[in-house]
């Protein structure tokens, strides 16, 4: 099958071993709650290339500077090519951003009492990843670390 690129995409069953390998560590989440409470995970494989590898992930709000994106959460996934975003709201088209690693002029984060921020800017947008909460900031930073830049 293609992506909506038109390359050829990961499996749906491929992209669901991918996240359990990732919390397979993490026995208090439980990968049927997660598709269920974050409807993104079930789109994925329409946009991942067959030839990446997911790294992690998070949820939170998104903000930006240049374009309005629909409220609500956002999942960011971090693949082996590239930074993803989506959003899946029911009765509506959903949205993918992707960010390509050679656009990215800085990425930071910030991490408060109670939540975390990422901060992502290319050369054409900022995006801002507000209220990551505590966990799934711990769980994200180690893959997020090597793409840090000031």
């Amino acid at each position: 099958m293609k992506s909506h690129e038109g390359l050829p995409m990961l499996s749906e069953s491929s992209v669901k071993s991918q996240i359990l390998s990732l919390i397979s560590h993490l026995p208090h989440i439980n990968i049927d709650i997660l598709y269920l409470y974050v409807p993104e995970f079930k789109i994925l494989h329409q946009f991942l290339e067959d030839t990446e590898v997911i790294q992690g992930y998070t949820i939170s709000i998104l903000e930006t500077k240049q374009k309005k994106y629909s409220g609500g959460n956002w999942l960011l996934v971090l693949t082996n090519k590239k930074f993803h975003l989506f959003r899946n709201p029911p009765f509506t088209d959903a949205t993918h951003i992707p960010i390509e690693f050679d656009s990215i002029v800085t990425c930071t984060t910030k991490k408060g009492w109670f939540f975390g921020k990422i901060y992502i800017e290319t050369n054409t947008e900022s995006f801002g990843l507000i209220q990551v909460g505590k966990k799934d900031y711990s769980f994200f930073l180690p893959a997020l670390t090597p793409h840090l830049k000031s």
